[in-house]
């Protein structure tokens, strides 16, 4: 971990797995708005080089804390999982109500910076109203303690010009954490997927068919759930 020059002893906060000691100490002990919105990106996407187990539930509740604190960014995450329904309950009304809020507030920041995390509220706002959403009974599992025949899912898609991004949760396990594939079609129609697993891109294999009323997801031992 690299340490603090100007406070020997203390931690960096940074993004990622060497930062995590950092980030907490100044969240919970410092009350660093900052810090808590960067642990909470850590633990909703393993950091930049996957090396921090996926934490969903506790990503979305350091992002609750860090904007009710006024932290912009926190907020536009946060509107993101909650009309995903990952790490929680799906809430796609008051996520759009919570990023309409901020996107509403652009033109008051004359910080370009500030200004730019503003408007990825706006931007997100218009993903979440293209999103489909659906409650799903898993058919067959294999390989994942506490997902079986009959457990219940939430899924959400979000298509857009040729890729789709997905969230897919059973019970408490998210087993596709917003990750994009090649897809065509909407509504009704929308089908797509890819057959790369986390080994090879990131994020398990995917494949939807709506009209088949099917999902199938497959993932080899690199993954957050293993194979």
């Amino acid at each position: 971990m690299q340490m603090d020059p100007a406070e020997p002893g203390r931690f960096y906060c940074s993004y990622g797995g060497a930062g995590l000691a950092g980030c907490t100490d100044q969240c919970d002990n410092l009350g660093d708005l900052s810090a808590c919105s960067t642990l909470a990106l850590t633990y909703r996407t393993g950091g930049p080089s996957k090396e921090v187990p996926l934490d969903l539930p506790r990503a979305r509740a350091l992002y609750v804390r860090a904007c009710r604190g006024g932290e912009v960014i926190a907020c536009v995450y946060l509107g993101s999982m909650l009309a995903a329904g990952a790490g929680g309950p799906a809430d796609p009304a008051f996520a759009r109500s919570l990023l309409a809020g901020v996107c509403a507030q652009a033109e008051r920041f004359r910080d370009s910076s500030e200004r730019h995390r503003v408007n990825r509220a706006c931007d997100e706002l218009a993903l979440i109203e293209r999103m489909q959403s659906w409650t799903a009974t898993v058919t067959r599992a294999s390989g994942l303690a506490g997902v079986a025949a009959g457990s219940r899912c939430t899924v959400s898609v979000t298509p857009g010009d040729g890729s789709c991004k997905a969230h897919a949760q059973c019970e408490r396990h998210a087993v596709y954490a917003g990750g994009h594939f090649p897809c065509t079609g909407a509504g009704a129609s929308l089908a797509g997927g890819e057959a790369m697993t986390t080994a090879s891109d990131g994020d398990p294999s995917i494949a939807i068919d709506l009209a088949a009323r099917t999902l199938t997801l497959r993932d080899d031992a690199r993954g957050d759930l293993g194979r």
